[in-house]
C-alpha cells in the first residue's frame, strides 16, 4: 500500500507526460496506485477528471480543492460510505462501484450531479437509497448488482424527475415488482433506456394506455400504432411513386414521346394478358384416363394428374384401385390401349 504525496503524483504527472505545473492539468490518472488515502491534490486545481480506480481508499476526503472537477471515477476501492464532496459543486460524474457502501448520502451537496455509478455495493434497503430524492438533477442511475428488494423502492425513483437511463438488474426488487418494466417506465415519464433496452416512443404509448386501461386499452392502442404505421407506409408509397411519374413525364417530354407518367423503358411491352401454350390432346387425353385409377404407391405423380382425380372424384366419377404387376405397368393397360 501506498500513500497519496505530492512526490507519487509529480511521478504520475512524468508517466502520463502531463504538465509540471499542477494547476494546469485537467486530468489526473491516479488508478491502480495502491493509495489508501487522497492527498497532496492542493494544487492542482484545474482538474476536471480525477481516476482514482483499483486503490484501497477508505474515504473521499482531501478534495476540497478540486472546485472545478467534472468526473470522479472512484471504483473498486474500500469505500463504506460517501463524504468529502462539498466543495465539488460542479461534479457531473461518480462512479463509486464495486466498493462496500451500504448507504447512499453526502451526495445532494453535488447540483449538478446527473451520472451515478453504484453497482456491486451493498444496498438493500428503501432507507439506503432515499438520500437519492435530493439528487433532483439526476439523468442516470446505475444500481445493478446490489441486494435491493424492497418494490418501495419506487417511491424514491418517482423523485428523480429527470431521470433517462436506470440500471436495477441484479437486485432481487426486479421480481419484487409486479409488471416490472411497465411499472417503472409509467413511473418515470423522462425515461429512456432501462437495463439493457431503449424505451421507445411506441412502447411508452402502450405502457400510458396500459397504466390508464389495463390490457384491453393496450391492445386497442397497439392496433392504432399499426394503423398508424399502415397509414403512413401508404403515403410514403404514394409520395415516392409522385416523385417517379413526374420524373418519367419530364423523360418522356425530353425524348419526344407522347405525354403520359409510366416509365418510357416500358413502352415496348404490352399490357395484354400473357397467353400460355395449350398442352397437346393426346397428353390431356392420358391424363384423363390415368385420373380414374389411383396413384402408384410409393411414387410421386405430377400435380396436375392429382388435380384431374380430385375433380374426377369431386364430378362423382369412379377411380378405380389400381393393380401394379410389375414395374412399368399400368392399371388396366389392356383397357388403355
Amino acid at each position: 500500500m501506498a500513500s497519496m504525496t505530492r512526490a507519487a503524483l509529480m511521478d504520475i504527472v512524468k508517466e502520463h507526460k502531463l504538465y509540471r505545473t499542477p494547476a494546469l492539468n485537467d486530468k489526473l490518472y491516479c488508478n491502480f496506485k495502491g493509495f489508501t488515502n487522497i492527498a497532496g491534490l492542493e494544487e492542482y486545481t484545474g482538474l476536471r477528471a480525477l481516476f482514482l480506480e483499483g486503490n484501497a481508499i477508505e474515504s473521499l476526503e482531501g478534495l476540497s480543492s478540486l472546485k472545478e472537477l467534472r468526473c470522479l471515477y472512484a471504483q473498486q476501492n474500500a469505500l463504506t460510505h460517501i463524504s468529502g464532496l462539498e466543495e465539488l459543486q460542479h461534479l457531473n460524474t461518480l462512479n463509486i462501484s464495486q466498493n462496500h457502501i451500504s448507504h447512499l448520502e453526502g451526495l445532494s451537496c453535488c447540483p449538478e450531479l446527473q451520472t451515478l455509478i453504484c453497482t456491486n455495493n451493498q444496498l438493500r434497503t428503501v432507507d439506503s437509497i432515499s438520500h437519492l430524492a435530493h439528487c433532483t438533477s439526476l439523468q442516470t442511475l446505475d444500481l445493478q448488482h446490489n441486494d435491493i428488494s424492497d418494490p418501495a423502492v419506487m417511491d424514491v425513483l418517482r423523485q428523480l424527475t429527470q431521470l433517462r437511463c436506470l440500471y436495477l438488474k441484479g437486485n432481487p426488487v426486479v421480481s419484487a415488482i409486479r409488471n416490472y418494466r411497465k411499472s417503472l417506465i409509467a413511473a418515470l415519464p423522462e425515461l429512456k433506456y432501462l437495463d439493457e433496452r431503449p424505451v421507445f416512443d411506441d412502447e411508452r404509448r402502450l405502457v400510458q394506455a396500459w397504466s390508464q386501461g389495463g390490457v384491453e386499452a393496450e391492445r386497442l392502442e397497439r392496433a392504432a400504432i399499426k394503423a398508424e404505421e399502415q397509414e403512413a407506409q401508404r403515403r410514403n408509397f404514394e409520395a415516392m411513386q409522385q416523385i417517379r411519374q413526374e420524373g418519367w413525364r419530364k423523360r418522356r417530354a425530353a425524348l419526344g414521346l407522347t405525354p403520359g407518367d409510366t416509365d418510357p423503358a416500358l413502352d415496348e411491352f404490352s399490357d395484354s394478358e400473357y397467353e400460355f401454350e395449350r398442352e397437346p390432346e393426346e397428353l390431356v387425353a392420358a391424363r384423363e384416363r390415368l385420373a380414374a385409377f389411383t396413384a402408384r404407391p410409393g411414387e410421386d405423380e405430377p400435380p396436375e394428374l392429382s388435380v384431374a382425380r380430385s375433380q374426377r372424384a369431386g364430378a362423382g366419377l369412379p377411380v378405380t384401385e389400381g393393380s401394379w404387376a410389375g414395374a412399368g405397368a399400368a392399371p388396366g393397360d389392356q383397357q388403355l390401349g
